[in-house]
């Protein structure tokens, strides 16, 4: 959760980024997201090789100090101002997008062996983390009408100095020697970090323009488009929740597939619907669509590869984040260069996610069924 908060405190800062002292244009704050990604993609990518080192614990506490890092730069730069500030900025991004890379990986493979069923806690760490994301904005909000904000950044850097404590009493489980891996079992990994990839372009094509294509694109209110947005956060978060404890009504294996057609289905469908509310009922559709996808994926792909874990852990987050600014970007570039109007876009999309839900077959049948069962 305390990650999830470190997250999205960039992009909850926008308002404040544009006054004195910082003065950032827009061209400015969407260079902060570059380094962000980066170092998530980056930083999940060297998982596998620090937890040979200093196990997932260790890549937890690593993750822990870039945050603590990020956060002390943060709070620093209102005292400097002007072009020193935003140096910071780009230290702080930099630094919690690190956070992210390494203490999302370890969340979710230590989540996965506090019980019998992985996908319980994995599920439980998604929602805790997307709380975190959601809540974020809100309480930056209220600080930062009182021109406090900077209180909320040093209660996170004292909360992640308490889990650094904390985590010097945990024990993981030793690391199996590179040699034991199984060799037939790497095509899952390659298939399941293709369908996180995918996911994530996914989730970034419903998450980053609801509001675009609500307010602009579809002309109804603002009060719309945030509703838009908001119902689809919602609806990811509710549904996971959910999802956690049913595991045995739908098992993962099924549900990774049938979640992953949803999501073709709700974008193709979303160019259709011409009323606000429909509108809205349609990203509260994709959330559920949503929801179970990553989670349900990452726990089939752990469960699959028992003995290279670390490398899972770090190449679906790798691939989540890979996909999310790629995504963004590629939106981006067909909307606002190339003038290629939302709706066309969401169609295409919807094609995305078909293959999506095709790699998600592909993957599941790559897994032993002893794999499926230990999942749920």
């Amino acid at each position: 959760m305390l990650q999830g908060f470190a997250f999205t405190l960039v992009p909850s800062l926008a308002t404040v980024f544009s006054a004195t002292p910082y003065g950032v244009d827009a061209r400015a704050f969407g260079a902060l997201f570059v380094p962000l990604t980066l170092g998530a993609i980056a930083a999940a990518a060297a998982t596998p090789f620090l937890a040979r080192w200093h196990g997932m614990a260790g890549v937890l506490r690593l993750g822990v100090f870039a945050n603590i890092g990020g956060l002390v730069a943060l709070i620093s730069s209102p005292a400097v101002g002007g072009h020193e500030a935003y140096v910071l900025l780009l230290i702080d991004t930099t630094a919690l997008g690190i956070g992210f890379g390494l203490n999302f990986a370890a969340v979710n493979e230590l989540a996965a062996g506090l019980s019998k069923n992985a996908t319980l806690g994995i599920t439980l760490a998604n929602v805790l983390t997307g709380m975190g994301t959601a809540l974020t904005p809100l309480i930056v909000g209220i600080l930062a009408a009182r021109e406090v904000w900077p209180l909320w950044p040093a209660a996170l850097a004292v909360a992640f100095a308490g889990v650094l404590v904390l985590s010097y009493g945990w024990k993981t489980l030793p690391r199996e020697s590179v040699g034991e891996r199984r060799r037939p079992l790497s095509r899952a990994l390659i298939l399941f970090g293709v369908a996180a990839l995918l996911y994530a372009f996914c989730e970034g094509v419903f998450s980053s323009w609801a509001t675009t294509f609500v307010h602009i694109d579809r002309g109804f209110s603002l009060a719309t488009g945030e509703a838009a947005l908001s119902g689809f956060w919602l609806a990811l978060t509710g549904t996971r929740l959910i999802a956690a404890f049913t595991t045995r009504a739908l098992p993962p294996r099924s549900a990774f597939v049938l979640f992953s057609v949803a999501i073709a289905l709700a974008l193709f469908l979303l160019p259709l619907w011409a009323a606000p509310a429909a509108l809205v009922g349609g990203f509260v559709f994709g959330g559920i669509a949503c929801s179970i996808v990553f989670p349900y994926a990452m726990s089939l792909a752990l469960a699959a590869l028992p003995v290279d874990r670390d490398r899972v852990a770090g190449v679906l987050v790798a691939a989540l984040m890979t996909g999310e600014g790629g995504g963004t970007f590629v939106v981006g570039l067909l909307h606002g260069n190339a003038g290629v109007p939302l709706p066309s876009i969401y169609r295409g999309a919807a094609g995305v996610a078909l293959a999506l839900a095709i790699v998600a077959t592909l993957a599941s049948r790559a897994s032993p069924e002893s794999a499926v069962k230990a999942s749920s």
